[in-house]
């Protein structure tokens, strides 16, 4: 009887176990997070057609006689920075240069920057279909009660 007792408490303790393992598989790979923007808006792209693009957008910027006071990154740029941190983990931050494609569309240009400050185009450059990634002044929230205070 004693061996009925000790049998059942093993047999009830792995089944638990087991089953406990099989709740916690099945909840990690079956509720991820969505990702922060659409990867389609995403193209990675070379350095020359970023420095097209950047051009594109330079010719006619209208310069800004005002301070920024901040910077709008919509979920593609964001999207595009967590990429290009997978492929390099090492980098210390990203740049997002503001570009125009070939049919004058607003786009941003998304590079890590390594440690020295320097674009690091040795990984990916991806152009994303941004035109809510802007400095601010233009794109800014009126209101904010970071600027105005409560």
């Amino acid at each position: 009887m004693k061996t009925n007792k000790y049998i059942f408490s093993v047999m009830g303790f792995l089944t638990g176990t087991v089953f406990g393992i099989s709740i916690i598989c099945f909840l990690s790979f079956t509720n991820s997070p969505a990702s922060p923007g659409q990867a389609s808006s995403l193209i990675s792209i070379t350095t020359t057609q970023a420095h097209t693009y950047f051009t594109n957008y330079m010719a006619n910027a209208v310069p800004y006689n005002q301070v920024i006071k901040g910077l709008n990154i919509d979920k593609a740029a964001l999207t595009a920075m967590n990429s290009i941190s997978v492929e390099n983990p090492a980098l210390a931050g990203f740049r997002i240069y503001f570009g125009k494609d070939g049919n004058g569309k607003n786009i941003g240009i998304v590079v890590g920057v390594d440690g020295s400050g320097l674009d690091d185009v040795k990984s990916s450059v991806i152009n994303t279909d941004s035109p809510k990634t802007s400095p601010c002044p233009p794109i800014c929230d009126v209101n904010s009660p970071i600027i105005f205070g409560n």
